[in-house]
């Protein structure tokens, strides 16, 4: 008999194939045979075991099937206890199941790191899911420069089967990046290899002076997994470009303290021309420019993609093959698109939404159940909930599309997280305050979740303000000639499902045109703000020393520039109307 248990736990981890051959039954591995039986004692859950009855006896796959059983997480103790017999030999799996608690709150310590993992009260809660939210948090760290940072989880039991969750954050000091090079022929300007970098384009906000001083520059926090990504992104800039044999590769890595400097190899191999190129379902089109002879090819290509949306595909595929002619740089394209099965919506489920209605929150979602599965409606309506000041903004995790290729139908699982409602705020103008707006303290509470549609109560905040106010710069917008004046007010705050019904105060010291003016600047900042509903699309291109991808980038909103421009001057509206 051989054991792995939580006595072992931490040893294990470093060592689990030492334990393993430790523990292992010598003589019955000597003299082999097969196996009789194979038998879990200890849990109902279902377990998936790579020994089976009437296979070879083999010590290996028994290690297998432990290493497996432990990664789930959902075993404390592991015990596997073996007897030879004339049939065989019997294996029989002893598990202890690990407790299960509901997650009562995330405290972090020390807590000013920025780290808020959406977790709602009452989550089920294990130690390889805590671990997994340890890991969650120090990717996020990682993220924002601090490769070595290190963060411990420590599940702490309370009464009722419930637990709060220690997460211990040892950030250490951040690397950002301080340079990238580029080295072999890139045959571009760097400057403009620079331009497709995304995370570790180092941006310039004031220039300097030659011998004085170098200006003052952003620098990008240093991440492994963003090096390899604007490395993918340089290769898709290539290959847009017509240089289909080209190399993108990371050199080196150097980190000196909390700079790091990055070199980047590049050959990019022959400039081709492009004769052709056909889409299945798509003309035959030879017309390109010098710069991007794949735009159109791209803009084919996500065309059907969003056909392919409309009725509902979710998963939409494309690859390039490149069709050298001769032996010149000349080449035709021939693109390939793969469909899944299309869906249509099956369940719409909110969870974690305890103050709110399911109404009011299926009111800003624009699928409807019934109805094909368009993803671009799915990320409108992603879009319209991650605008409600109710909630935090919804990410991938929180976002669950689940199908049924049996019924054709997919569910649709929305993890919502509310935020504090109850708030203090202390805030001021940039600027003279008799155009940017009113020195102003607050306390605001959400109001209790009573009522039914525009009279839903917790879609209501009420707040008492001391507000200090100058001149106004329109003397006809000042309802009152005092300069320090309290304020109560009940504000719905703007909703895209409640839409007209929202974006209002009611405060009868400020006066009716303030009032007036402070709704209109609500509507159009939110009306005009733009919103990214097409994503890019990968379309991998296979050569013979590996697959590469090249991205599709959709056009961006219309007039975007100009709602945006819009959008601030309705906020400049908005702080003349707090004058």
């Amino acid at each position: 008999m051989w054991r792995f248990s939580r006595e072992f736990r931490s040893f294990a981890h470093r060592s689990f194939l030492a334990i393993s051959l430790l523990f292992l039954p010598v003589g019955i591995s000597a003299a082999g045979g097969d196996i009789a039986s194979v038998t879990v004692v200890g849990t109902r859950l279902p377990v998936n075991l790579t020994s089976q009855a009437g296979q070879p006896y083999d010590a290996s796959s028994i290690r297998k099937d432990v290493r497996a059983l432990w990664s789930t997480g959902r075993f404390d103790d592991i015990r596997v206890e073996t007897t030879q017999s004339a049939n065989g030999i019997s294996l029989i799996f002893r598990v202890t199941e690990a407790p299960q608690w509901q997650l009562h709150e995330i405290r972090i310590e020390p807590s000013t790191h920025g780290l808020h993992p959406k977790l709602a009260e009452g989550t089920p809660l294990n130690r390889w899911r805590a671990r997994e939210i340890a890991l969650e948090a120090r990717n996020q760290l990682n993220a924002e420069g601090y490769v070595h940072a290190r963060v411990d989880e420590t599940l702490i039991p309370l009464s009722g089967r419930k637990a709060d969750l220690l997460l211990t954050v040892h950030r250490g000091d951040p690397v950002d990046v301080k340079r990238v090079e580029f080295h072999g022929n890139p045959g571009m300007d760097p400057r403009q290899l620079r331009s497709a970098l995304r995370t570790m384009r180092i941006r310039r906000v004031l220039p300097g002076l030659p011998g004085l001083w170098h200006g003052w520059r952003l620098f990008p926090a240093y991440n492994p997994e963003a090096v390899a990504s604007d490395i993918g992104r340089l290769q898709s800039m290539y290959l847009a470009k017509g240089y289909f044999d080209a190399t993108v590769r990371l050199r080196d890595t150097r980190i000196q303290g909390r700079s790091a400097h990055v070199s980047i190899d590049v050959q990019p191999g022959p400039l081709y021309h492009v004769r052709g190129w056909r889409v299945p379902g798509g003309p035959l089109d030879t017309a390109h420019t010098e710069d991007r002879p794949l735009r159109e090819l791209c803009s084919c290509l996500l065309t059907l993609r969003r056909d392919a949306e409309r009725s509902g595909v979710l998963e939409f595929a494309a690859n390039l093959d490149v069709e050298h002619l001769g032996n010149s740089a000349t080449a035709n394209l021939k693109a390939g698109v793969q469909r899944g099965p299309a869906y249509h919506v099956g369940r719409i489920e909110f969870t974690g939404n305890h103050r709110y209605t399911d109404a009011a929150v299926r009111r800003n979602f624009s699928l409807d159940e019934g109805q094909p599965l368009d993803r671009r409606l799915l990320r409108k309506s992603i879009a319209r909930l991650n605008q409600t000041p109710q909630f935090d903004p919804i990410d991938d995790h929180a976002l669950v599309v689940q199908p049924h290729p049996a019924t054709g139908e997919a569910d649709v699982l929305v993890q919502l997280t509310e935020r504090n409602h109850r708030a203090w705020s202390i805030s001021g103008p940039v600027g003279p305050a008799s155009l940017a707006g009113p020195l102003q303290a607050s306390l605001s509470s959400r109001l209790p979740a009573w009522g039914q549609g525009i009279f839903e109560l917790s879609t209501y905040v009420a707040s008492i303000s001391l507000v200090a106010f100058a001149h106004p710069l329109i003397p006809w917008l000042a309802a009152s000639t005092a300069r320090f004046q309290p304020v109560l007010a009940i504000q719905r705050p703007f909703t895209p499902g409640e839409g007209w019904n929202s974006g209002f105060i009611i405060a009868p010291q400020i006066g009716w045109p303030r009032s007036a003016l402070s709704y209109a600047s609500a509507q159009l900042q939110n009306r005009l703000r733009p919103a990214v509903l097409e994503h890019e699309l990968p379309v991998t291109v296979p050569r013979p020393q590996g697959d590469v991808a090249m991205f599709c980038e959709p056009r961006g909103p219309r007039v975007a520039a100009w709602r945006n421009t819009a959008a601030l001057a309705a906020r400049f509206l908005s702080a003349i109307a707090s004058l």
